[in-house]
């Protein structure tokens, strides 16, 4: 339906019968209410559910995935530092390495976690709950 000023809503249309058996006379009542905010409501709902599966999904996927090689606590912290933005000069200078240990400790994340670049890598670390 759509209001005066065309705004799109939802409603809920009741017809009420009524025959007065004294004077034989009937009358239709019309009940109209507004359950845009119920139907609002429930989309959300049919989402979150929707979210729901897709994470039970992912987890069993992950539950299915193949062992990964320990991580040591400097990659860790670089995939945490990662996870949040950092970039990689500033994830160096944080942790007191080179630039190219650096590339190092990222080209060992990719080989352990089977992944092919540093996103990736995050995402799979998220996943397994690793960070």
């Amino acid at each position: 339906m759509t209001t005066r000023s065309e705004e799109r809503i939802w409603v809920n249309l009741s017809s009420i019968s009524y025959l007065n058996r004294r004077t034989g006379r009937s009358l239709i009542v019309h009940l109209v209410r507004d359950i845009s905010v119920q139907k609002k409501r429930e989309e959300v709902f049919g989402r979150m559910v929707a979210i729901s599966k897709e994470v039970a999904n992912l987890e069993d996927a992950v539950a299915g995935a193949a062992p990964i090689a320990p991580l040591s606590s400097q990659e860790l912290e670089i995939l945490r530092m990662l996870a949040v933005g950092a970039a990689a000069p500033r994830i160096a200078k944080a942790l007191g390495i080179s630039p190219q240990t650096l590339r190092n400790h990222l080209h060992h994340i990719n080989q352990k976690l089977r992944t092919h670049n540093r996103l990736e890598a995050v995402m799979h670390a998220l996943q397994r709950r690793l960070i």
